[in-house]
């Protein structure tokens, strides 16, 4: 059987930087949904300075391109959400601004009062916002951006421009009533719509509040439609319904909703829609958070009902189902088996170790190296001697990840019955460039297959 893993891996770099852009997105889109001091609004950003923060350690700067829906990263699309009403990339994309930087030195402070600018903006009407503007305001010392055009010199004349002085007597406050003329009026509405919406014209055309939309409007119109129009329907059905769950506080009606939710969950999986499922479960864990201050006993009841789900749940039959070649959306398949949790996971290092099928294997490889980024110790726990292409991806895992912390783990091959898995190892250890990895490759020197042997030897007169 072919064991090629399939097509090259990204860089850790460009897995770093999607990781920390969805998380990004998800972030703004939670501070729009819910209050400063909601649990989901204080985890999700913690988890996104936590990201950020080790990528700065590490590389120094983030630069992420800016095209209308997408955060582009050393040439290749890092995230993309089409729904130019729900888009994070098209916050900063309409305004002009073509790049946005984060610079080592950066503080969680400075990267919050950021965030919360970003949402701020991204909850006016896009005609509204200005983000461009927002940021050149504030000058941040450790978030930067460019923008296609001068466009803060076409905003500053607007930005110090002096106040709109109405042409009206104020001598005639004190008398409780001010009578307008005719002049008067003309010349308020004149002066007051040219600085206003009507800026730059001296006279307001009536029939520009009532003309027809020419060709572009109405395409751009139409293209909103059709993106909204491909939003599955499952998917905003999941979103209404959980946010009237969270919602709903009546004992009753909370048991009846949760029982649905299960049986919904069960018709998800007979249909093979793992990505929806994963998604139910998540909005489970998040409703389940939510309400554990507000209505503990709320918390409790979904929290009971989400371990029977997960607990319910048939491995082997979600194993056979990915054997059989009936998995449509791997990726999905991967965030169900991440929201079934650690009795998920040795399913995951099976499928990697049996399955033909490049896609998920492809699939099965990101999924288990975000196992790794979150916990070596779970991701090398699941390596078996009988599983030897399982051990060689873990070790590409580990040599990828450019941790130091991933070293010692490579011991853990040494005994290993498969030479390939051992040379795979020693190989690994002779490209690191730490004395601990030279330390553990002396205690491959006594392998018992002179090919093993004399690798050890070359990685080490390296």
């Amino acid at each position: 059987m072919d064991k090629n893993p399939g097509p090259s891996v990204p860089s850790p770099a460009f897995e770093a930087v999607k990781d920390i852009a969805q998380t990004f997105a998800n972030a703004v889109g939670m501070l729009k949904i819910y209050p400063p001091d909601h649990s989901s609004v204080t985890s999700i950003r913690k988890e996104l300075w936590t990201k950020l923060s080790g990528f700065l350690e590490a590389c120094w700067e983030l630069e992420l391109g800016l095209r209308e829906t997408a955060f582009i990263y050393e040439g290749e699309t890092a995230f993309e959400d089409k729904n130019l009403l729900k888009s994070l990339p098209y916050v900063f994309f309409k305004d002009g601004l073509t790049k946005l930087l984060f610079r080592r030195g950066l503080e969680e402070a400075e990267f919050l009062e950021f965030l919360d600018l970003v949402k701020a903006d991204a909850l006016l009407p896009s005609e509204e916002g200005d983000i461009v503007s927002t940021l050149w305001e504030r000058e941040f010392p450790h978030v930067g951006y460019e923008t296609a055009v001068d466009y803060l010199e076409a905003k500053i004349p607007m930005l110090e421009r002096k106040p709109w002085e109405a042409p009206i007597d104020t001598a005639a406050f004190s008398r409780g009533r001010i009578d307008l003329t005719p002049e008067d009026m003309a010349a308020v509405m004149k002066d007051g719509l040219a600085l206003g919406m009507n800026e730059g014209r001296d006279v307001l055309d009536p029939a520009d509040l009532t003309a027809p939309l020419n060709g572009k409007e109405v395409q751009f119109v139409e293209s909103l439609l059709d993106i909204e129009r491909a939003i599955p329907a499952e998917k905003e059905f999941l979103e209404l319904f959980f946010e009237l769950l969270t919602l709903e506080y009546r004992p009753a009606a909370i048991a009846t909703m949760l029982q649905f939710v299960s049986g919904h969950h069960d018709d998800l999986l007979k249909k093979g829609d793992f990505s929806h499922a994963a998604l139910l479960l998540s909005h489970m864990e998040a409703l389940k958070t939510g309400a554990v201050a507000a209505a503990p006993a709320k918390s409790r009841d979904v929290e009971l009902i989400a371990r029977r789900i997960r607990e319910s749940v048939s491995l082997t039959a979600l194993k056979a189902q990915a054997l059989s070649r009936r998995i449509d959306d791997p990726a999905g398949f991967f965030r169900y088996l991440d929201q079934i949790g650690g009795r998920a996971m040795p399913l995951a290092a099976d499928l990697f170790e049996e399955i033909e099928d490049g896609l998920v294997r492809s699939a099965d490889f990101a999924f288990l190296k975000e196992i790794g980024r979150r916990n070596l110790e779970v991701l090398t726990g699941l390596v078996r001697d009988s599983m030897p292409f399982f051990g060689k991806g873990v070790i590409a895992i580990l040599l990828q990840m450019k941790d130091r912390k991933a070293i010692p783990h490579f011991g853990r091959f040494k005994n290993n019955p498969d030479k390939g898995v051992r040379l795979d190892a020693v190989r690994a250890l002779a490209a690191i460039d730490e004395p601990l990895a030279a330390k553990i490759l002396q205690g491959f020197a006594a392998d018992p297959d002179p090919e093993v042997r004399a690798a050890v030897r070359r990685g080490l007169d390296k």
